[in-house]
């Protein structure tokens, strides 16, 4: 059975519940930095801010990520991470609107940092555009408060963020290895 490319992009609703995206949103919004490209630069390829989040929302996104791989590795069981699977740490990430903050088409895997699950956890819906997109827009996302996107890290998944045009967009992002 060939299994369409589109399938191993999973969306979970749920995963951090509303009331704590809005209050990481709320409280954790200070000293973003810029949002570097994989290589290590400040490009248009990628307009955003990031900043590791605060450490006292660590353990409920910990049991979100867990929550998601949970239900990951449920659907695909064949998925495996070797000896051990971590995650590499939460970045909090802001697309301001005022900016039209973006993140081109590219994919998370590359030679120094390898990557088998992309994970991004929707932390507000009160924005216009900042869509979360595959394949040059051939599938996007439905953006929902508390939900998060997965999927395979490699280039078979090219992905981007269409700019903000109105409002801000913030979102956790974590890749598994």
């Amino acid at each position: 059975m060939i299994i369409p490319t589109q399938n191993y992009i999973k969306c979970y609703e749920n995963i951090l519940d509303p009331e704590v995206c809005k209050k990481i949103v709320e409280e954790d919004s200070h000293n973003f930095e810029d949002a570097l490209t994989l290589d290590g630069i400040k490009s248009s390829q990628r307009r955003c801010y990031r900043k590791i989040i605060d450490k006292k929302f660590d353990p409920l996104i910990f049991e979100g990520a867990g929550k998601i791989l949970q239900l990951y590795l449920k659907e695909f069981k064949n998925l495996s991470f070797g000896l051990s699977c971590e995650d590499t740490g939460y970045d909090h990430l802001l697309y301001k609107g005022k900016e039209k903050g973006e993140y081109k088409e590219h994919v998370d895997h590359f030679d120094l940092h390898p990557r088998i699950l992309s994970c991004s956890i929707i932390l507000n819906d009160e924005y216009d555009g900042g869509d979360f997109s595959f394949f040059e827009g051939g599938y996007v996302v439905t953006k929902k408060t508390g939900s998060a996107v997965v999927f395979p890290s490699n280039f078979c998944f090219p992905h981007s963020v269409t700019p903000v045009t109105n409002g801000d967009r913030h979102a956790i992002v974590t890749w598994f290895h």
